[in-house]
């Protein structure tokens, strides 16, 4: 019902917004090409391949929860006057997948990045004592895996070529440019992992599958893959145990998340607090000090180095 109701509202706000909007969209080929996005890479990712013949900006405001956010109308006609709406799928925005449907009416391109199969790994999404919003069988937290990232980045360049070719070369360029800088991350969170003391670490939240597959660590998480999961009391009692016989001596919690039960979990062991980055938005301080995808990687590289090198 919530999900029909919206769909009702973002159809109802883009009828305005066309109707208003007729005379006003921009001219690509004067003016470069306006792209929105939703999650923070995506936005990164297309304005260091753009480079100046895009103006890209993420939908979401900061600090906001990707899961949950809800467009103004105000968005929504900014939305309709646009280029173009780059946006993952995967059962990650749910507001991003019902507007995508909306705009089909409006002269928008629709890049729906999750339909390239080869960016996820599919995951069992029945984990026991796990309840809440699911994102179907696929992991969608690609970003946090710097190969994955780079394949990501790959698609948007293709899109890019797509909407103007005349600037091919200059999106290749710059593509080579991401590249590099993205192996290199993923050859720094290697080195760390190979010379750590442990492989496990405690989170409040489940998205660092990648992590795990890609550089042999193990996540113990509070909740799944969704923060919005809610672990049973027998795997609340599960995960205290764990945490003492591990000898854990952290708990990492996401800037934009709120998690009582991993609160009380990191209570029990004794754990201390750390935060971590999940990249999905930007947080207003990481805006001020010009954060940007590779600074907050880096963050979030220190802190893991920290938890895998407890006494």
């Amino acid at each position: 019902m919530k999900k029909l109701i919206t769909s009702l509202a973002v159809a109802s706000v883009l009828l305005i917004a066309s109707a208003c909007s007729s005379n006003t969209k921009n001219d690509s080929s004067i003016e470069g090409l306006t792209i929105y996005t939703s999650i923070y890479p995506i936005e990164y990712f297309t304005e260091k391949i753009g480079g100046n013949t895009v103006d890209v900006e993420s939908i979401y405001p900061p600090g906001a929860d990707a899961h949950t956010f809800e467009p103004t109308a105000k968005t929504m006609a900014q939305l309709a006057e646009s280029d173009a709406f780059f946006y993952l799928g995967a059962g990650l925005e749910g507001f991003a997948e019902s507007a995508a449907k909306s705009l089909n009416n409006e002269n928008v391109s629709l890049v729906e990045l999750g339909i390239h199969e080869s960016l996820f790994s599919h995951v069992d999404n029945k984990e026991e004592g796990h309840e809440g919003h699911s994102h179907g069988d696929k992991d969608p937290h690609i970003w946090l895996d710097p190969v994955r990232a780079k394949e990501m980045a790959s698609y948007i360049k293709e899109e890019l070529i797509e909407l103007n070719p005349e600037d091919k070369e200059l999106y290749k360029e710059n593509f080579n440019k991401l590249s590099k800088d993205l192996t290199a991350l993923h050859e720094d969170f290697q080195s760390v992992v190979e010379n750590a003391d442990h492989n496990k670490f405690l989170v409040a939240h489940g998205a660092y599958g990648y992590w795990e597959e890609r550089y042999g660590v193990e996540q113990i998480s509070v909740n799944g893959i969704s923060p919005s999961s809610e672990p049973s009391q027998k795997d609340i009692e599960r995960l205290i145990l764990t945490g003492k016989k591990e000898n854990i001596d952290y708990m990492i919690f996401e800037k934009n998340v709120s998690n009582e039960i991993a609160t009380i979990v990191q209570q029990e062991i004794g754990a201390e607090a750390l935060s971590i980055h999940n990249l999905s938005v930007r947080m207003r301080e990481d805006i001020d000090e010009e954060n940007d995808y590779f600074d907050l990687m880096r963050q979030n590289l220190n802190v893991l180095k920290t938890v895998l090198n407890h006494n």
